[in-house]
């Protein structure tokens, strides 16, 4: 089945309905269905208008931090590159707990 959006027929269409959509864990989205020809609206949820500026964020910054790797290199190469083995296991054990409590 075919429905054309921009014929005549369906613009002229009439409702007095407002349609609602819920997710789980987000807001209400609230969308009015206007009549007489005019154009639908909708409003993004906070969660996500959330996900839209972190994937915004995430495609405007590089992938590799250049600068960051050349320092870890050089001080690797000149012996003065220390790791700190307390901090490191503690932040370990803590990405674990967290993944055991999902």
């Amino acid at each position: 089945m075919v429905i054309d959006l921009t014929s005549t027929s369906s613009q002229s269409m009439t409702r007095g309905k407002v349609s609602t959509q819920r997710t789980a864990g987000a807001e209400t989205t609230t969308a009015p269905v206007k009549a007489t020809g005019s154009k639908d609206t909708f409003e993004m949820s906070k969660t996500a208008q959330a996900l839209k500026n972190a994937d915004a964020k995430i495609a405007n910054s590089p992938d590799i931090d250049t600068d960051r790797i050349a320092s870890i290199k050089a001080a690797i190469a000149d012996g003065s590159y220390a790791i700190d083995y307390t901090s490191t296991a503690t932040k370990l054990l803590s990405i674990e707990s967290q993944i055991n409590s999902l």
